[in-house]
């Protein structure tokens, strides 16, 4: 049964029930008249108005808004760059860490057209960037750090994902990701990304150990993105 249709048969038997009982102890004289209708049909009502607003809210939420993908603009790269902190060991996917990746990409020469913001409504709420590779496609990505490790991971790549299969004709989808970061290698698995090795990338002024990822394409692209 449908998430939102269980919430809305709780309500309207949690409403139902304060009704028997105003009707039955009093308790609110307005539910419990003579023919005790007026009351059911109040109770109702309030129901459904709850189940909207409850519905309103949800929709709210960052990860249940439509999301969009739209090329990376200077605004959303100073904003990725200078103000995404991730947390603990994860402050290794802060963009100051390294000059490098700093550079490239707030500098739009350096970013190209290789780079996209992924938004919720009108939010930003992650970005991802695409590199070419004969046939195949090289991706690296990120979700805004205080999104993270909420289970959003897995419909944010499914977004990326899709983006691709629209937009780039290509065997095989890969990308690399820091061996510590087991939450994300499990989201990989999940969206059907295989572990195919490991490497060593030197990044953050140091050396770091890589597990390499792909996932091969099953079908047809329906448009093709050439670089």
């Amino acid at each position: 049964m449908d998430k939102n249709l269980k919430n809305a048969l709780a309500l309207v038997v949690g409403y139902i029930v304060l009704w028997y009982a105003g009707a039955m102890f009093n308790f609110f004289p307005f539910l419990g008249d003579s023919a005790g209708y007026t009351g059911l049909l109040l109770c109702g009502a309030l129901a459904v108005c709850t189940c909207r607003v409850i519905d309103e809210i949800r929709k709210l939420r960052p990860e249940n808004r439509r999301m969009t993908i739209a090329p990376m603009r200077q605004p959303e790269a100073i904003e990725i760059a200078d103000r995404w902190k991730y947390p603990g060991e994860y402050a290794f996917y802060d963009m100051t860490a390294d000059p490098e990746d700093y550079e490239e990409i707030v500098t739009p020469e350096k970013r190209g057209d290789r780079y996209f913001s992924v938004f919720s409504g009108n939010e930003l709420t992650g970005f991802f960037c695409v590199e070419r590779e004969d046939s195949d496609i090289e991706i690296g990505l990120g979700l805004r750090p205080d999104l993270t490790g909420q289970g959003r991971g897995g419909i944010f790549l499914a977004e990326i994902l899709g983006f691709i299969e629209e937009n780039y004709d290509c065997e095989t989808i890969r990308l690399h990701v820091a061996s510590f970061n087991q939450r994300a290698i499990k989201v990989y698995k999940r969206a059907g990304f295989v572990e195919t090795g490991t490497t060593k990338i030197p990044t953050n002024g140091g050396i770091y150990d890589f597990t390499t990822m792909e996932l091969k394409r099953q079908h047809e692209n329906k448009a093709s993105h050439r670089a």
